[in-house]
């Protein structure tokens, strides 16, 4: 009976650095972000911002997060 309960308990000691290297890469690429400027207009001012993101799609969403439903964005692309 001790034994079932302790052999969960072993798999949570394993460390992570035995995970493969390909699932170990993966995890990493998904971390990765760019900064993208986005360019919208707001009550017929058009603006820039900056913001860091994954893709040029989460850049608009985190710009309509940041300024609200109401921009219009225009462009959105990678700083280098």
């Amino acid at each position: 009976m001790r034994m079932r309960m302790l052999f969960p308990l072993l798999l949570l000691a394993v460390p992570f650095s035995f995970l493969p290297a390909q699932e170990a890469a993966v995890q990493e690429e998904i971390w990765v972000q760019h900064t993208y400027e986005v360019k919208f207009r707001l009550k017929g001012i058009v603006s820039t911002t900056q913001v860091q993101a994954n893709d040029s799609a989460q850049a608009k969403k985190l710009a309509e997060a940041q300024y609200g439903k109401d921009i219009t964005v225009l462009s959105t692309k990678k700083v280098k």
